[in-house]
């Protein structure tokens, strides 16, 4: 057997991760907000990329919607031949010059089909009632109730530990070493604080905090004491035994019930918390005078802007090799961002685009309507892998008729239906069972076995144990605690 060296040559594809192809995924699977500090960041590092800038002309509004989505407006497209959509889709900071005015309408007019008729700024916003933070609030009673500055200044501390309810759960112990401080200085400090108003703060339990609203209504009294000690007696029904402990009738037990029902268990709540980050969606879906329209949040989404000027006055330079090497890789650098950014939006819309005509139903009517959809029905229809439609949906917030809802909870498992029924989302059996829930008769809530039946005939099929496990995802108590809970509403109505 001879050995033997040989030179050979071999061709064979393969797929190489480029240091730009990398970023591209990167930033496809950014959020607006993420986006918005990537490219600040690369602004500091890059001498030819503009701070962004929301000053576009009305030409190249134009420009940007010729190019986008082609197919919307064509009359091959079967879905707008067939229900009449008209998707209209623009990259609101790129290419409006008013885009933060449009955003701020479209926040402040949208409505939200929800049980009640709320603008989408008031969905955002929701936990922002008032512009007054607790902090503030509290600080300027801390500096008319305690003189001794080394006081203040424990006391404003406290405040970081506050539950956003109101409540101190802090340990004493662990609050006292963080501070620096005695335990028994927080300790003293504490009391004092929960003097302060909104009454009820600053307490440490749910039972401390109705008491201090009693002391401060001058309806509290032995009875409320011990009632209060006993407040995870309630829920079980128990009524007879609550009453046997307070020394009270069971007609009076109620009307003390009535009352407890009046104070706020939350005294935090009305304010606005300084950490609350209200979710800022990526898309938004409205309905139109042509149908429906698809929009980036202009109001978050950042735009790429090159400095064209100083890209000519440096080419005037007589710069050496090195800092014209330099010159040119941040050029093409600047340039490739900005290509890469119109293509993420360009992504994120013509995959939004698809969903939308996948669940129209939802669209129209709300999560009962939801369809099962995987990853693969989208990919499938925009020539994508699924990876990126899968990098596209995960992070991404989208704002429709039904509220805030991340983009990736359009794709739901599949129920089986019974015979010649349609298959159904996961999501819409969860929704069925919400409304079948909340509109039973009060004192007599439908059980697990009933609700699956009433799912069946109406073709989804679906067994007891699944509707238990989707009653727990939606945090809905069984029917016998539902019953209890009924019973207990109804004496402390009366």
């Amino acid at each position: 057997m001879k050995l033997g060296q040989q030179l050979k040559i071999k061709q064979n594809q393969s797929l190489i991760m480029t240091p730009q192809l990398q970023q591209a995924i990167k930033l496809l699977q950014l959020t607006n907000i993420e986006l918005s500090d990537f490219i600040d960041k690369a602004q500091l590092e890059n001498p030819f990329l503009k701070e962004n800038s929301q000053t576009i002309t009305k030409k190249s509004v134009e420009e940007k919607n010729s190019d986008t989505y082609e197919n919307m407006n064509s009359s091959l497209d079967p879905l707008k031949n067939d229900s009449r959509l008209d998707l209209e889709n623009t990259f609101d900071s790129h290419i409006s010059s008013n885009s933060k005015i449009e955003n701020k309408k479209l926040f402040d007019k949208e409505v939200i089909r929800s049980g009640s008729n709320k603008s989408a700024g008031e969905v955002i916003e929701k936990t922002l009632k008032h512009k007054v933070s607790l902090r503030d609030y509290i600080i300027n009673q801390i500096n008319l109730n305690f003189k001794n500055s080394y006081s203040k200044t424990v006391a404003i501390g406290m405040i970081d530990y506050l539950h956003p309810s109101g409540w101190f759960i802090s340990s004493t112990c662990e609050v006292a070493k963080e501070l620096n401080v005695e335990i028994s200085i927080v300790e003293k400090t504490l009391s004092k604080l929960k003097n302060l108003e909104p009454v009820g703060i600053f307490s440490q339990n749910l039972a401390e905090c109705l008491k201090y609203q009693l002391i401060d209504n001058k309806q509290f009294n032995q009875h409320f004491g011990i009632l209060l000690e006993n407040l995870h007696i309630l829920p079980s029904g128990k009524f007879k035994q609550i009453c046997k402990l307070c020394k009270v009738s069971e007609e009076k037990l109620f009307q003390m019930i009535k009352i407890l029902k009046t104070l706020n268990p939350k005294p935090a709540e009305h304010f606005n918390q300084e950490n609350t980050n209200a979710d800022q969606p990526d898309i938004i879906v409205k309905r139109s005078a042509k149908g429906w329209r698809i929009d980036l949040n202009g109001s978050t989404l950042p735009s790429v802007n090159i400095d064209e000027n100083y890209i000519e006055e440096m080419n005037n330079y007589n710069l050496d090799e090195k800092g014209n090497a330099f010159a040119l890789e941040k050029i093409g650098e600047a340039r490739w961002l900005k290509k890469a950014v119109d293509q993420r939006n360009k992504t994120i819309l013509k995959v939004t685009s698809e969903i939308l005509k996948k669940q129209i139903g939802f669209f129209r009517h709300g999560f009962s309507h939801m369809k099962p959809m995987i990853l693969k029905d989208i990919s499938d229809k925009i020539g994508m892998h699924e990876s990126t439609v899968s990098r596209v949906t995960n992070s991404k917030l989208i704002l429709t008729e039904w509220g805030i809802m991340p983009l990736k909870n359009f794709f739901s498992a599949s129920i089986s239906g019974s015979e010649n029924s349609e298959l159904h989302a996961a999501s819409a059996v969860r929704e069925t069972i919400k409304n079948l829930i909340s509109s039973e008769i009060t004192g007599k809530p439908l059980s697990d076995d009933k609700l699956a039946g009433i799912l069946n005939k109406e073709g989804m099929d679906v067994a007891r144990r699944t509707v238990a496990k989707y009653r727990d995802m939606l945090n809905i108590p069984s029917s016998s605690q539902r019953r209890k809970q009924a019973r207990l509403m109804k004496f402390a109505s009366n």
